[in-house]
C-alpha cells in the first residue's frame, strides 16, 4: 500500500507561481525569445501546421475542449442533482465543487484575459506576413481591431487538469505529467500553427496553476464555503 504523498501547500505554491508569472512576462518581452522560437515554425509563407487542417484540428483543438466541457458539465449536473436526489448526495462534496470551479474559472479567466490584454497572434504580426504590430499586454491599441491572443486560451483546457494534483493522494508526479502533457500538446499545436507564442502558453500554465491553488485553499483547505450543505 502506497503512503500518501507530502501535504499540498496551496499558499506557498501560489506565491511561487505569481513570482514565476512576472518573470516569464518580463523575460520574454525584453529578450525576444518568442520570436526566436517561432521563427523555427514559419518558413516565410506558411506555418508548420495548417490551422484549418481538419484532422489535426479535431484531435488537437476541438476534441480536448469538448471532453473538458462534457466532464465539467456532467459533474455540475450531478452536483446540482445532489440537492434533490438522495443517490446523488455523494457528489455534494468540497472536492467536487473544487473540480467544477476549476473547470469553469480557468478557461473563463484566461478567456477574459485574451479580451482585455490587446495582444495579437503571431500570424497577425508584420514579422510573419500579417499587418499588426507586436504589442505589450495592455498596450494601447493601434486600430479598432484589438488583439485577442494573450494568454493562450486553448491550452487552458489542458492545463485545467492540473486541478487533480492536489487531489491525488499518491503518484502526484504521474498526475502532473499527464496534465502537463495535455496542456503542452494543445498549446504546442497552437504555437506550430502561428496562433500563439511560447510565452502565451507559459502564462496560461502558470495562471491555471494559480487558480488551482487559490481554489484549493478556499474550497478544500480553509473551508471558505461553510455550512452543512457540503460534505468533506
Amino acid at each position: 500500500m502506497r503512503k500518501p504523498g507530502p501535504r499540498f501547500h496551496a499558499g506557498y505554491q501560489l506565491a511561487i507561481s505569481a513570482l514565476l508569472l512576472a518573470l516569464v512576462i518580463v523575460l520574454f518581452e525584453y529578450t525576444g525569445l518568442d520570436f526566436r522560437i517561432s521563427d523555427n515554425f514559419f518558413n516565410g509563407t506558411t506555418w508548420i501546421i495548417d490551422a484549418n487542417q481538419p484532422v489535426a484540428r479535431f484531435f488537437f483543438y476541438n476534441m480536448p475542449r469538448w471532453l473538458l466541457i462534457a466532464y465539467g458539465s456532467g459533474l455540475c449536473i450531478l452536483f446540482l442533482l445532489s440537492f434533490v436526489l438522495k443517490p446523488c448526495e455523494k457528489f455534494r462534496t468540497r472536492k467536487i465543487l473544487f473540480i467544477i470551479l476549476c473547470a469553469i474559472l480557468i478557461p473563463l479567466t484566461v478567456g477574459t484575459g485574451k479580451k482585455i490584454t490587446n495582444v495579437y497572434c503571431p500570424y497577425q504580426l508584420t514579422e510573419y506576413g500579417g499587418t499588426k504590430p507586436h504589442l505589450w499586454p495592455f498596450e494601447e491599441r493601434v486600430s479598432d481591431d484589438s488583439g485577442k491572443c494573450f494568454p493562450a486560451g486553448h491550452a487552458s483546457a489542458g492545463f485545467a487538469l492540473l486541478l487533480f494534483i492536489p487531489l491525488a493522494r499518491t503518484r502526484k508526479g504521474m498526475v502532473m505529467a499527464g496534465a502537463m502533457t495535455a496542456g503542452w500538446i494543445m498549446g504546442g499545436y497552437q504555437m506550430l500553427n502561428g496562433r500563439h507564442f511560447l510565452s502565451h502558453t507559459l502564462v496560461t500554465m502558470l495562471l491555471s496553476w494559480m487558480i488551482v491553488c487559490l481554489l484549493y485553499f478556499l474550497v478544500v483547505e480553509s473551508r471558505f464555503f461553510k455550512g452543512n450543505w457540503l460534505k468533506s
